[in-house]
Parts: C-alpha cells; sequence; structure tokens
C-alpha cells in the first residue's frame, strides 16, 4: 500500500485525477438511469441546491448552539414534512443523513420502550418486501426480527402478521410504497391490528413521502399511508429521493415528543461540552440540510405537482409499452417505482444490452428459494419524461436481441468453482453482473449472504495505490 506523496498536487491535476478515475461512472445527470438518483431534471433545481450545500458546507450540525440558523431550517424542513404527511401540531421530527439513520432511529425509539416494560428481547415484524435498513438497525441495536409474506399483491398479509405478534413485539413496519415494487402496504388493515394490540407502527415513507401525496392531488389511487391513519407513530421520509434534495437527507417524524424521547442523545459525564444528538451521527455538515430547506421552499407545493405529473406520464407509458414487449408489471404498484418479469426472455440479459446501449436498468435477483421473481427495477424520475420514447424504443431492440441468447447453466457453474467463475480482482467491481445475478436468484440467501461478505472483506475492498 502506497501512502501519501512526499509532494504536494496542483489543483487541476487532482481534477484531472477525479476525471480519470470516474471514466467507467454513469452520468446521474443523464436521464439515463433508472436506478440510484432521482433527478428533478430541472438544471435550477440543481444548481439551487448545489449554491445552498456549498454555503453551509462548513457548518457542523453537531452543536445547534453556534449555529442557530441550522436549528432554524431544520424546524421548517421537519414542519413541511409533517403537513405533507397530515401531521398535526403533536408531531415531531429530526433531520437525518439517510432513510437507512432514520429507520435505526425509529427502531431504538421502539426497542427502548419495549424495555420498560419487559426484559426479553424485543422483536419487529417485518413484510418480506420492508428495506435491509430494519435487518441491519436490528442487528446494530440487538432486536430480532419477524419477516412475514406478503400476499399476491405483494402487501403485507395480515393474518400472517396478527399469528406473528407476540408479548414480545416491539415494533411493526409497513411500506409506502416497498422499493422492490413499488405497493403500498394496507397500513390502515396494518393499523388497525397494532392500535388493538398497543404496538408501535412504522411507515417507511422513504420513496413515497415527497411523491405519493402529489399523485393523490392528481387523481391517482393512493392508500392512506400516514398520519390521518390513527396508530401509525412514525414515519420515515427521505428528502434525497423525490424531494429532490443531495445525499444523504432524510427526515424521521414521531406522532409526539414522547416517542421521540427515546432515540435523543445526551452525555453530560466528561469534561468537554454537553454531547446532545438527535441523529445517529454527531459531527455532520449542515450543507444537506439547508440544500433540502432550499429546494422545498423553491418548488413548493406548484412545483412537486409538476414534477409528479412527469413522473405519471412516464409511468403510464411503461406500464402500456413493456407489457406489448413481454415484460410484466409485478403487483398494483401505487409508486413511481415499478417492477417488471417476463417468461419469454431472460430480463437480466436485457439489462445488460441496456447498459451496452448507454442506459442503466437495475436487475433485482429476486430469489428461487423465497419465491420471489427475477425483475427490471425502474425508479422513475420526471427527468425521464424527456428520454422516454428513445429509451422505450432502444428496450425493445434490447428484448428482441436477448430472446437468442443461449441460458447458462447456472446450476452447472454452482457445482463447480463459481468463484472464479466470477473474474473477480483484488480491489475491483466484478464485470459479469448478469451472471452474479443468475447466482443470487438460484442459491439460497443465506449462503448469498455468506459468499458476499467474504468477498467484500477479502477481494473488492482492498487499499489501492493512489
Amino acid at each position: 500500500m502506497k501512502g501519501l506523496k512526499d509532494e504536494s498536487s496542483n489543483k487541476k491535476e487532482v481534477i484531472e485525477r477525479l476525471k480519470e478515475i470516474a471514466e467507467k461512472d454513469m452520468d446521474p445527470l443523464s436521464m439515463r438511469m433508472w436506478g440510484h438518483i432521482y433527478y428533478a431534471g430541472v438544471e435550477d433545481v440543481i444548481e439551487l441546491a448545489r449554491t445552498a450545500y456549498l454555503l453551509y458546507m462548513d457548518k457542523t450540525m453537531l452543536d445547534f448552539t453556534v449555529y442557530p440558523s441550522i436549528l432554524k431550517m431544520e424546524n421548517e424542513v421537519v414542519a413541511i414534512t409533517a403537513d405533507l404527511l397530515n401531521g398535526d401540531e403533536s408531531v415531531v421530527g429530526n433531520f437525518t443523513y439517510g432513510g437507512t439513520e432514520s429507520i435505526m432511529l425509529a427502531v431504538k425509539s421502539a426497542r427502548d420502550l419495549f424495555r420498560k416494560r419487559s426484559n426479553s428481547t424485543p422483536e419487529i415484524i417485518l413484510p418480506s418486501t420492508a428495506h435491509p435498513a430494519f435487518y441491519k438497525s436490528a442487528e446494530f441495536l440487538g432486536v430480532k426480527t419477524v419477516t412475514i409474506r406478503v400476499d399476491e399483491n405483494y402487501k403485507a398479509d395480515l393474518e400472517e402478521l396478527k399469528s406473528a405478534i407476540n408479548n414480545r413485539t416491539a415494533m411493526v413496519v409497513a411500506s409506502a410504497p416497498n422499493y422492490p415494487f413499488g405497493v403500498v402496504d394496507d397500513v390502515e388493515g396494518i393499523a388497525e391490528i397494532c392500535i388493538e394490540k398497543n404496538l408501535w407502527l412504522h411507515v417507511d415513507a422513504c420513496l413515497g413521502a415527497f411523491v405519493l401525496p402529489f399523485f393523490k392531488i392528481l387523481g391517482e389511487r393512493v392508500p392512506k399511508f400516514d398520519f390521518s391513519v390513527e396508530g401509525v407513530v412514525s414515519i420515515s421520509a427521505d428528502l434525497h429521493k423525490y424531494g429532490y434534495a443531495p445525499r444523504g437527507a432524510s427526515v424521521l417524524l414521531h406522532r409526539n415528543a414522547d416517542y421521540r424521547g427515546n432515540h435523543i442523545f445526551v452525555m453530560a459525564r466528561w469534561p468537554g461540552y454537553p454531547i446532545v444528538n438527535t441523529a445517529v451521527l454527531s459531527t455532520r455538515s449542515a450543507g444537506t440540510l439547508s440544500a433540502s430547506w432550499a429546494v422545498l421552499r423553491y418548488l413548493g407545493k406548484e412545483g412537486y405537482l409538476r414534477l409528479a405529473k412527469m413522473i405519471l406520464r412516464v409511468k403510464k407509458v411503461l406500464l402500456k409499452e413493456l407489457p406489448e414487449i413481454g415484460l410484466e408489471v409485478i403487483g398494483n404498484p401505487e409508486g413511481s417505482v415499478i417492477a417488471f418479469r417476463s417468461d419469454v426472455v431472460n430480463v437480466f440479459r436485457v439489462s445488460s444490452i441496456m447498459a451496452e446501449r448507454g442506459w442503466y436498468v437495475q436487475s433485482q435477483p429476486g430469489s428461487k428459494h423465497l419465491n420471489f421473481p427475477k425483475s427490471l427495477h425502474f425508479s422513475i424520475n420526471p427527468g425521464h419524461a424527456h428520454v422516454v420514447e428513445e429509451f422505450i424504443k432502444d428496450l425493445k431492440m434490447a428484448v428482441e436481441s436477448a430472446k437468442k441468447h443461449k441460458e447458462v447453466d447456472i446450476e452447472k457453474i454452482i457445482q463447480g468453482d463459481f468463484l472464479s467463475s466470477l473474474g473477480l480482482r483484488e480491489g475491483e467491481l466484478p464485470e459479469n453482473m448478469e451472471l452474479i445475478n443468475e447466482l443470487i436468484h438460484a442459491m439460497p440467501p443465506e449462503i448469498v449472504e455468506d459468499i458476499f461478505k467474504k468477498i467484500v472483506n477479502e477481494v473488492i475492498f482492498k487499499p489501492t495505490k493512489g
């Protein structure tokens, strides 16, 4: 491993090196990515967010007494989010650096409330489509996860939920919508059960908080999922998704301050200043907060409604055109993300061909063992309205090309030395993602997890020379 250079570099040299190592990256503002980016497609929004970010980049959210403006912005961002999600004057919240942090704080709050009445290991009940951030939070916080199946519409199965509840249940989770398929769980039905059992219901609206309310205004069928539903205790909502703020920006809302108190950390038993944290992270730049505040004020309801219209136009085009070329929509997606499966073509091959044409389409491996299909995932952005016709044209050609592709004997690869077939090199990402997705689909999930941990730990994340 090579350390710091002996001499300093000039700025031009460093910037050129950055451009060089980014040559294989997709351009997140190209409108050619259908995953891992939530781009408004409006240059003014990007410019405003970057300007606001830089103004506060060097200010820390660690101590709100040093920068009073940060406290003001956080309270205003929370108030806007709570109002959008039908919260009353009792709803409180905090700004976090992402959905995972918001979810982790919610899980901690529910866990600590549970501990006040029981010494047993707390459990959270999750539909099988819930985000992995809940499993990560449970692992970090010593909580057990209980996974329930989803019904034929990919919504949490209410009967199985009732059966899973016991005296160790600390939290029940619903998605609005879930990430894989864009389906909103039956929050009202889940809430009725939680009220009866006096259970904490968390709604993961990281994807839907800043788009579903506007879909509803536009006449779309959107189930109730927010604080208008009695029984909802907390909601996570990501600003860096359909709020169009930079990464990472999220809000965690609680129905009242009593629920939030369990996630606030305070430490005064040391010689330094008292530490007061309302989030997991302590020192963090206020850049994403200021950018979120600026974008919310700039767009307003009118702006978000306009962008939601663009998303809906693209969604309707995909739902009409893709089934005609052999791709079948999964479930009845109410959100701005949708997924398609196929019995006539290998969707992983379609994704690879689209990549060759300069498009990013996310493959979802699913799982043969969990009865989830292979699929293609589309996170629809407003900017896609400018390129959807070109995209459909290329997708049709990709599907036709994929039909001629010879299938890989995946069982033969599994039985052999499949690790060597991946062509992994130290410190580099694998090139054949198509094969990797096939392996993930075919192998038991627990084995996939073990292998991934080993590969990430021993192969991919290796120090390289600067």
